[in-house]
């Protein structure tokens, strides 16, 4: 028996430590190896990270806070100044990330497969195909909303044929679904070409990541990846994984015609499947396009004043009439009016009565997912000049995600995803 002449590294919750290993050799040929049969094998310069060290250094430590930050914490509360460096903790992220990609994909592969879906989340036989209509509001607890409201004449006639139904909160999956973007580091860049090219925002690329919140009943669970597909996908086995496709599936989306096209095409196949347009988003979209239509603030505010009512009781064709109406001489950019049409005529089947689901006690916007797009992404990538790369933007937002659903400790400790519903 010798001694390697290399010893094990260790990054533990207690600092870096490094111990002798031995290997037993026979006329030249390794027959057994301490450092490989009993530890995980290691690179040249790799050290093993203990199950604390990867709870202090990221879940507690870059998600918070950036990496030299998070390298001068760790250092200090570990008393080794120095120790381990902040190109150090963005390797282990990166590495950790692409480890949780994998695990997602292999469990989202095993799931569909196993339920009868192909590797797109499509059913392979009829018999998977959803048929279940829902169960929605009784109708005389709408119509005593209706009434609450206070409309009258053609007014109530409109809202009550609005097509949006309103589902039963007990039965019902409510989904925020959203992109969000972040400045993308530049591989290569001299000073010469930053003076001689100064950078724009129209040529400043982005990293994409896809997040999705859902919500049934007091059940939470919050999904981040590349790509709307990659998340519907994971979607669609987490829902099949905790029996939730018995439920109505409402998603809540901003006025993106690709997010839509993805959704409806992803679950073109399940019958209870409805959309919502979020109502910040399309009031948002009225201010933005009435400031470029209209001929300074009076009249696009004695407009939007005259059109948000409208909306916000789901009375589409009302206000489509009410544009189609504005004076001309109150208009300098004609285009932007007819734009804001096409929006609401494109988006009318997802634009419900807002007042009435307000007091049936129902979600009007997608704001629990404006806030898990915060705590996932932007609140650590975005402002202070910050840049990333795609593999660094979108492991940290994974283990926000993991350390959001609380599986860090499973992850850490057994290297699978359950994709488990937790209270």
């Amino acid at each position: 028996m010798t001694q390697n002449p290399w010893p094990y590294r260790v990054d533990g919750e207690l600092g870096r430590i490094e111990f002798p290993t031995y290997r037993v050799c026979q006329q030249g040929i390794t027959l057994y190896d301490t450092a490989r049969e009993i530890f995980p094998p290691l690179g040249c310069w790799e050290r093993y990270e203990t199950r604390g060290f990867k709870e202090l250094a990221l879940m507690y430590g870059v998600t918070e806070q950036s990496y030299p930050k998070t390298a001068r914490w760790l250092n200090r509360l570990r008393h080794q100044e120095g120790a381990t460096g902040a190109t150090t903790l963005w390797a282990s992220v990166v590495r950790e990330g692409k480890q949780l990609e994998a695990a997602f994909e292999r469990t989202t592969t095993a799931i569909l497969h196993q339920a009868g879906f192909d590797e797109t989340g499509q059913p392979l036989t009829s018999t998977l195909v959803g048929r279940q209509e829902g169960k929605v509001i009784p109708p005389e607890q709408v119509k005593a909303a209706i009434d609450a409201c206070s409309f009258e004449g053609d007014e109530r006639a409109e809202v009550e044929q609005n097509p949006v139904r309103y589902e039963l909160l007990t039965e019902t999956v409510n989904i925020s679904i959203d992109d969000v973007v972040v400045k993308q580091q530049k591989r290569h860049r001299t000073r010469q070409e930053d003076e001689d090219d100064p950078l724009t925002e129209e040529g400043r690329h982005y990293v994409h990541q896809t997040v999705a919140h859902l919500q049934q009943q007091d059940r939470t669970y919050c999904i981040t990846g590349q790509g709307v597909l990659t998340v519907l996908r994971i979607l669609l086995a987490y829902l099949l994984k905790n029996g939730l496709l018995r439920f109505r599936l409402q998603f809540f989306v901003d006025g993106q015609k690709t997010l839509h096209a993805a959704i409806l095409r992803a679950f073109s196949w399940f019958r209870n499947v409805g959309m919502i347009l979020d109502w910040y988003h399309l009031e948002d979209k009225c201010k933005r396009q009435l400031s470029l239509a209209m001929k300074g603030a009076t009249p696009r505010n004695r407009v939007l004043e005259d059109l948000s009512p409208l909306l916000w009781s789901g009375r589409v064709a009302s206000a489509i009439h009410l544009l189609r109406n504005v004076p001309g001489s109150d208009i300098k950019n004609p285009d932007a009016i007819r734009d804001l049409i096409g929006y609401f005529e494109r988006n009318r089947a997802y634009i419900p009565c807002y007042e009435v689901r307000r007091r049936l006690g129902l979600r009007n916007s997608s704001n629990r997912g404006e806030k898990m797009n915060d705590l996932l992404v932007s609140h650590r990538q975005k402002h202070k000049g910050m840049s990333w790369s795609v593999s660094g933007s979108s492991a940290l937002a994974a283990l926000e995600a993991l350390k959001q659903n609380g599986e860090y400790q499973h992850w850490f400790e057994y290297h699978t995803i359950e994709l488990q519903q937790a209270a």
